[in-house]
């Protein structure tokens, strides 16, 4: 039997040129900030780049850090907002070996031959549509923000809006012998967080910089929309048209945007960086599809040593999965779960297409309940909603807020078939996945069963829950000690009565005599 994937051809060189961009992009921006030696930009710049070669995150970091120095001597606030929110995204930015912050870094170093159009496309076209469209958008509001702090009008071909620099590489250059940090207490006097209310002129400003990173996200998603699939034959032949024919399009829109709000990039350099970017998206493309192609890979099973082969790349996929589990997503939070009662028989008597239409009226009513109350959730996939809260008191209270919206809602449409939902609140490991939703852990099977003991209308959790909910203000009855399935000691169940005239109604199974 054959296992087939994919794999990139030459793969083997993709490390090395994930850091020459890195190293590349690491002295380009030191340079222009003129903060450091002359001879330790390279010096750094290299470092950062050998990091990259072998662990990403950490070249990310590196980078952080040598950035974030100068923009600490030049401005305290700058400086400080740039560390806090580059170490925040850290995870992002080097996710996936960092093609991120590499999207984000060639694409302020192309502003200098003003082809930094391309890059967004390409972004797309190699990230695919939603991810390469979300690394556009935030490349262009990263070389926006330079722009601001620098004081520039245009980085490249993008408006920045900039009118009086923030930091200053002229005055970071003046500084002596930098690396003693003497800078530090003079840069506690010159905060002046009113720089950053000077740096942006007029509405039509903000206008042109709000709408820059859309273009780039829509024509990035469109290049990621026409992307050939990997197994047509026409991937190759027709990548340099696909990526030619989007950056075409961005450049008319960026054109478009710039004549319409009087951008400060003149026609004419417009004009050359639109032929820019189509060669730029149209010749990365053809050689990442020619030089770097998706091929398959196909292994024949059956002898002993592939046997043995597949046994341990099974085992380090395991052993990988068991640690990145643990470390990044396993967590400690109050999960509530709930689903529709008599769900199946409303299917049979309204019929299929009504009883969805019931049940999508459900989710887009309670799911914002569960944001207002602080949690991450989502549908289950049927006639349920799952969601994840840092405490059970705010499960709790969004599991109350939820029923009596339920209550208003069949109130307001009396004669109907009413709506009700039964609700599970318990806490413990969890794993989470990125949206902050909870999909597998012990707390996610314990609020299963307990509100398997619910009927409509309730919210059902566990006394110890409870006790660290705290004071909910509202009434709450013990129903006793029960066996939970698959869970070896007893619980004590809980009902909250979120009804002012609401009457406590014992479990749908018998307490542990």
């Amino acid at each position: 039997m054959a296992i087939q994937a994919t794999r990139r051809r030459h793969s083997a060189a993709l490390p090395w040129l994930r850091s020459a961009a890195l190293a590349g992009v690491t002295y380009l921006a030191l340079a222009a900030l003129a903060f450091y030696p002359p001879s330790m930009s390279p010096l750094l710049a290299l470092a950062v780049g050998g990091l990259g070669l072998l662990w990403p995150g950490i070249g990310v970091i590196g980078f952080l850090i040598a950035v974030g120095i100068p923009l600490l001597a030049a401005d305290l606030l700058a400086g400080g907002l740039f560390l806090v929110l580059g170490f925040a995204m850290l995870q992002y930015l080097s996710d996936s070996h960092a093609r991120v912050f590499l999207v984000i870094g060639l694409a302020f170093a192309a502003t200098l031959v003003r082809a930094e159009w391309g890059v967004a496309v390409l972004a797309g076209y190699l990230l695919g549509a939603s991810e390469g469209a979300a690394a556009a958008f935030l490349a262009c509001l990263v070389i926006e923000a330079a722009g601001l702090l620098l004081g520039a009008r245009s980085l490249g071909t993008l408006a920045t809006g900039g009118t009086a620099p923030i930091v200053d590489p002229k005055a970071l250059a003046s500084l002596h012998a930098p690396l003693s940090f003497g800078w530090i207490a003079p840069s506690f006097a010159r905060i002046q967080p009113e720089n950053f209310m000077r740096t942006v002129t007029s509405a039509r400003d903000l206008v042109l910089l709000g709408v820059q990173p859309v273009l780039w996200a829509g024509t990035a998603a469109m290049a990621g929309v026409l992307r050939r699939p990997v197994d047509d034959a026409r991937r190759r032949t027709m990548a340099p048209a696909t990526t030619g024919a989007a950056a075409a399009a961005l450049a008319l829109l960026m054109w478009g945007a710039s004549w319409f709000l009087k951008g400060p990039v003149s026609t004419a350099a417009l004009a050359i960086a639109a032929v820019g970017a189509v060669v730029v998206a149209a010749v990365g493309a053809g050689v990442v599809e020619w030089v770097f192609p998706v091929v398959p890979k196909t292994r024949e099973r059956g002898s002993m040593a592939d046997e043995e082969a597949d046994v341990d790349e099974l085992l380090r996929t395991i052993s990988a999965a068991e640690e990145t589990l643990t470390n990044k997503h396993t967590v400690n939070k109050a999960v509530l779960l709930t689903d529709m009662k008599s769900f199946s028989r409303m299917t049979e008597e309204l019929g299929s297409t009504e009883t969805a239409k019931l049940v999508q009226r459900h989710r887009d009513l309670l799911l914002p309940l569960i944001a207002q109350a602080g949690g991450h959730g989502k549908a289950t996939g049927g006639d349920g909603l799952l969601a994840a809260f840092d405490g059970t008191a705010q499960a709790l209270r969004a599991a109350v807020s939820m029923q009596k919206a339920l209550a208003d809602y069949n109130a307001a449409r009396q004669g109907q078939d009413a709506v009700l939902i039964r609700a599970g609140v318990a806490s413990g490991e969890v794993v989470l996945d990125k949206g902050g939703r909870p999909f597998l852990g012990d707390a996610l099977n314990r609020a299963a069963r307990v509100m398997s003991l619910a009927d409509g209308g309730q919210v059902f959790t566990t006394q110890k829950d409870l006790s660290e909910a705290g004071d909910l203000q509202v009434p709450v009855v013990s129903h006793g000690c029960f066996q939970l399935k698959n869970i070896a000691e007893s619980v004590e169940i809980v009902e909250v009565l979120w009804g002012a005239d609401q009457k406590a109604r014992p479990p749908q199974e018998p307490p542990v005599q």
